[in-house]
Order: C-alpha cells, then structure tokens, then sequence
C-alpha cells in the first residue's frame, strides 16, 4: 500500500490539496488513463506518442483521488483544477523512479533482476513460477521491463509479498544500471548476450558491456550472478566472480547445475535432466521450441539456488501456463498450426526460431513468415542477409518476407524451394490464406513495429474456411 505521507519524504516541487487524500492507502500506480482504477495514484507521463496530463479531467471522473504532475503543466492548467489534489514535480518519469526507490526500502525482501539478449520475459515468467512454489512472488508484468515499468512493478509491493523478480531491458547504455539504483538487486541473471538494439550497441561487445551493467552493480555490492556459462561472454565475466558471487548453469559444462537435454516430447516441450549435489531428477518444460531448454535450466537453477524442492520445481515447470509473454505461442486451429513469436525479433531469436521449426514434426508443411528486425543500424544489410543463408543451409522449403529491410533475406534465401518476397503485407495475407492447408505449420516472426500480429489474426480467421 502506498500513503499519501510516503511522498514526503522525496523532493518535490509542492502539493497541491493533499490534505484531501492525507488518510488514503492507494493500491499502486498507474500511468495510462484507460485502465486507472480510483484505488490508485495517476503519473500523467510524457511520451513518444502522448502525453498523460491531457487526460487528468478523465481520471478524475473515474474517482481517481491523487495525480503526480510537472510543475509546467500545472501553473498553467491548476485554476481549472481547483478541487483536485496533486504533487508537483519537476519531471513525472524521474519522480517515478525515485518514490519506486523509496517504496521499496520499506520492505525487507530478496529482488532479483533478469535480463539478457533473448528469453528474458519468459525466463522471468518461469522464474517467477518456481519461486512462488515457497514465496510470495511480485513479479514483472508482461515486458514493463525500462525506466517507467519497473518503478511501476515496484509501486505494486506490498506486505504480502516476501520475494520480487525483475525483468530489466535496454537499448541504450546506463539504463540497466539505472534501474538497478531504484531496485537495488541482491541477485541477477543475464539468459545470454546476442545481437540485440546494434543500432545503439554496435556490436556484441557493446551489447555484452550495456547488459554486464546488471553483473556490475552485484559485484560491486556483493551480490549473486546467476550465470548462464554455455554464453562465451557470461561464462567469460564469471571468472572475475568470486565463488561466492555466483551461481551457475549449464548444459554442456561442468556447472553447479548442469541439465541435460533428453527429448521434446509430443508437443514440442523438452525434457531436461538436472543434475546438483551429485542428485538428479527430470522436468518437463512446458513450453514450446529449443528456446525452453536454456529457458527452464535457468528457472530450475534458480529454485534450486533458493532452496525449492525437485519435487516442487517438477510440479512448476509442468504446469507452467504462459500470462506475460505471447513469445512462441503455439495456436491450433482447425488442423492448422500458427507459431506466434511476432512480438519481437532478432538475428538470434530468429535463428532459435527457424531451427525450432526445422526440428518440429508435423505431417504437413512448414512455412517461415519472417519481417525486418528493427534497430540494427548499418549491420542490418548483412544481418537480414544472414536470415535468408540461415534458411537456405536448413533447408526450409517455404520462406515468405515482407518489409524493406527483408528483402535483404529474400535475395540471400536461394536454396529455399518457395522463397516469395511481398512488398505489401496485405500481398502476404492474401498468399498465405490461398495456400494453407490442414496439418500445416507457419512460423510468423518480426519486430514489434513490423506488426505481424496482424498475420497471425488473419490466418486464424480463416482457419475456419480450411
């Protein structure tokens, strides 16, 4: 719970009627005006595309008792206000951060952050499954992963809860460590580095020192890697690791849990044997593709390291549903199966991907339905390149691309028997509806600026017509 009294203690640039709310306990906060509840604090955020204080008249008409609000804002817009309550602030997304910051020093609980290249919302969704088989877990909703979601996921704490898992993102260096200063972690995982944001990064190396800001920060503060050492760069920055300091997995090298792979089963969901303390027992991990072998060592690991029992971490991993993330998400339909992994991608995602289907059994066909991978910057030629020469070497039979920067993958794809390039995606839809079949598999993948949802809710509607 959150008091009104609570902000007090941070440096503002006034109130504003607070002695209306001063008896209040609020649930959380909130930044978008369409889901606020009047149970709650309302930051009026500027952002890219809007800017939360045009809609305080709506969130006061919905019983919302308490907005955060810059300074600018208000001395010009308060005479229309004069029966609301407000904190002033100089600016609403750092004032955020340092009451999330505050919030949680209230609260005498382990955080551990999770971050990475690939894998990192369902790690954490898995994660955070383990963990709550012994302790009352807040974790990160969906992917409220920057320097807006986290202080919101803090700002959710309450007494109830005893552990809190994290998810951390970037795309620009400093921001890591940033949200380490709020959330002050005593525990971090990084799943792996890959080529992720090379816009900003440049390189893997650059992508390797803007994650390493979450290792940083705990061995600065001696705090606990869990540390992925099959990654060269993760396995590289644990020798400077004291062994107290870390905590490792793996599943080709001598780690203190190592899983061994042991076979997908019917469903496309693997079976790992894990072995620590010289005890072994078996899990399956229910989610789909290659990606979950890592994904579940990683969330078993962990439940081992915080001491949950086999028993309990079996029981976990099997009943895992999916509530964060729609990565891989399997849909069946009407004979037809949709792979829906369109909420984000990479060169390294996407490879993970294409192999997940090259190795996936069906009695039909299969079909990579790939878009561009944003925020690659001048390697974005020659990372798209690669995509279609991954294809040609798996020898997937059906490749079909839209977008700019995928035409790159359509002209280095030509050892794929059906490689169909469409500068409409539209183009796309139409193609795939007229040439789907019962028992046939599609893959659809791109950035979450290419919108290949729209694909995927296509080729559902007209599942019916098969």
């Amino acid at each position: 719970m959150i008091r009104a009294e609570d902000f007090f203690r941070i440096d503002t640039e006034g109130f504003y009627n607070i002695e209306k709310v001063s008896k209040y306990n609020f649930e959380s906060a909130e930044i978008d005006s369409r889901r606020i509840k009047d149970t709650q604090i309302f930051f009026a955020i500027k952002g890219d595309n809007t800017d939360g204080h045009k809609y305080l008249k709506d969130v006061f008409k919905k019983g919302v008792k308490l907005a955060v609000v810059e300074k600018k804002w208000f001395l010009k817009n308060k005479k229309d206000f004069k029966k609301s309550s407000f904190i002033v602030v100089a600016d609403t997304i750092l004032f955020l951060g340092a009451f999330a910051k505050k919030h949680l020093e209230k609260f005498r609980i382990p955080v551990l952050c999770i971050g990475g290249s690939n894998g990192k919302t369902t790690t954490k969704d898995l994660v955070s499954c383990v963990l709550s088989q012994r302790f009352n877990v807040l974790k990160t909703e969906g992917n409220f992963n920057n320097h807006i979601g986290l202080p919101l996921t803090l700002l959710r704490l309450n007494d109830k809860h005893d552990f809190a898992v994290l998810e951390v993102g970037c795309n620009h260096f400093g921001e890591i460590k940033y949200l380490c200063e709020i959330a002050k972690p005593q525990y971090g995982m990084i799943t792996n580095i890959g080529r992720e944001h090379l816009e900003f990064f440049k390189t893997v190396k650059g992508v390797a020192k803007a994650e390493f800001e979450l290792y940083d920060y705990l061995k600065k503060n001696n705090g606990v890697c869990f540390s992925n050492i099959d990654d060269e760069f993760i396995k590289k920055y644990s020798t400077k690791l004291k062994k107290e300091n870390k905590f490792t997995y793996s599943n080709k090298k001598s780690a203190d849990v190592k899983g061994k792979f042991v076979k997908f089963n019917k469903n496309f969901e693997p079976e790992l044997s894990i072995n620590y303390k010289k005890n072994s027992f078996n899990v399956t991990v229910a989610t789909f593709g290659k990606h979950s072998i890592v994904n579940g060592l990683a969330a078993a690991s962990t439940g081992l390291y915080f001491g949950v029992s086999p028993m309990k971490i079996r029981k976990a991993l099997k009943e895992f549903k999916p509530t964060s993330s729609k990565r891989m998400e399997v849909i069946k339909k009407n004979g037809l199966t949709i792979i829906n992994d369109a909420y984000n991608s990479n060169p390294d995602s996407v490879k993970m991907g294409l192999e997940t289907i090259k190795e996936f059994n069906t009695k039909g066909r299969k079909f990579a339905v790939l878009s561009d991978m944003l925020e690659l910057g001048k390697v974005s030629k020659r990372e798209h390149g690669y995509i279609g020469t991954l294809a040609s070497k798996l020898k997937l039979e059906n490749l079909f691309t839209t977008g700019p920067e995928s035409l790159n993958t359509y002209k280095s794809a030509k050892g794929v028997k059906n490689n169909l390039y469409f500068e409409k995606k539209t183009d796309l839809i139409s193609h795939l509806k007229n040439n789907i079949r019962k028992n046939d598999v599609i893959y659809v993948k791109g950035s979450r600026g290419m919108k290949m949802e729209e694909v995927v809710e296509n080729l559902i509607q007209n599942s019916n017509a098969l």
